[in-house]
């Protein structure tokens, strides 16, 4: 029988992964990549996201994150390189918010991987965060930072070991279905492939059109900050706050800064990245700096780094892993904002077991089926 020749458009947080759990099935793969893999503009821009076992949206995803974590340390195994620092994180909210409520039942869930604070506790332990009154916060002992380009670049190397082939700076400009086979144009050529994994983040609304309507494409920030003369980051961990008050903040690998970035309604809508404003203006720092102010006031009040790169939400704010509306050999992955990096293998393999028709853990059917294509 003739091997299943598959593409994977895009080797990014999630396409990477998709590449590196197909190139260990019985089919020839060949992953496409418009810069290179751990380039700055994408999703994975910025040299740290976070991982955390709490979850605070639903907890049926919580079985996906013990997988992913799984095979976070499978990757990890099989390359012999450390993709993650699981120092610990912390959780920020409002018990009776809901976000906070399920994050809450999450710690329950994870056991003796995570603690509950009081606020008078969360203030002892952890003076740094100018928390609210009616704040308290989870220790997650199993989060803390992964390294998103070293992750990538990582998959994607351990894809090619199994014979998978990745190119790079390879722009596809048309994807086309006839009959049982996919056309795609890269770089001015035709290539054919039997399915084709579309993993472009916010680029897919400008590759596959007719995605535009299910996807919000949006300009994110991301700003490092210098403890103010005679502070310093010691005791300081990744943290998460939820709803009302949400915002994120990593510390760097070498301690000397913190990164900090805010949520969707400070987002910049764009139509495409490759034609969005690159320029950062006051106006577009004014939230983050009032966030310091606030709530990092031992942070200096200007960032001493900014960078900006693109991500794509759905309005539901639930991941589309779906085939496209007329194409059903072409399997889109968007819309990962905001948990993709976390999730990424498990996502990874999601797809590798889609294009391959293999059976679905009953995890994951949930995901499936939370994750359906809404305009």
């Amino acid at each position: 029988m003739t091997r299943q020749r598959i593409a994977v458009v895009g080797l990014g947080t999630v396409g990477a992964q998709t590449l590196w759990q197909l190139s260990k099935q019985d089919c020839d793969v060949t992953g496409f990549e418009l810069f290179h893999p751990g380039h700055s503009r994408g999703a994975a821009g910025g040299e740290s996201r976070l991982f955390r076992l709490v979850e605070m949206e639903d907890l049926a995803y919580q079985p996906l994150i013990f997988r992913s974590d799984q095979l976070w340390r499978e990757l990890e195994a099989e390359t012999g390189q450390t993709l993650r620092d699981l120092s610990g994180a912390l959780t920020f909210g409002i018990p009776n918010e809901p976000e906070m409520e399920v994050g809450l039942q999450s710690a329950a869930l994870i056991g003796d991987r995570a603690e509950v604070l009081t606020h008078e506790e969360t203030t002892e332990r952890f003076p740094m965060y100018k928390i609210k009154p009616n704040e308290i916060a989870i220790v997650d002992h199993g989060a803390g930072t992964i390294f998103p380009e070293k992750t990538i670049r990582t998959a994607v190397a351990a894809a090619r070991e199994h014979g998978a082939i990745a190119r790079t700076e390879a722009r596809i400009t048309g994807i086309e279905q006839h009959g049982d086979q996919v056309q795609i144009t890269v770089n001015g050529e035709t290539e054919v492939f039997d399915q084709v994994v579309v993993a472009v983040g916010a680029w897919t609304a400008t590759l596959l059109p007719e995605m535009a309507p299910y996807l919000a494409t949006r300009r994110l920030l991301s700003t490092w900050f210098l403890p103010r003369t005679g502070a310093s980051l010691e005791g300081m961990k990744p943290y998460i706050r939820a709803n009302p008050n949400y915002s994120y903040g990593l510390p760097t690998a070498d301690g000397l800064a913190m990164k900090l970035g805010l949520g969707f309604p400070t987002h910049l809508p764009i139509e495409s990245p490759d034609t969005a404003r690159l320029s950062i203006t006051e106006e577009d720092l004014e939230p983050v700096r009032s966030l310091v102010a606030e709530f990092l006031p031992h942070l200096e009040p200007y960032p001493m780094r900014m960078q900006a790169y693109y991500e794509a939400y759905t309005h539901n704010r639930h991941e589309y892993i779906a085939p496209h509306p007329t194409m059903d050999k072409v399997l889109v992955l968007a819309g990962f904002s905001g948990k993709g990096f976390k999730n990424s293998p498990v996502t990874g393999e999601i797809a590798a077991r889609h294009i391959m028709r293999i059976p679905q853990s009953a995890d994951a059917q949930f995901l499936l089926k939370c994750a359906h294509p809404t305009a």
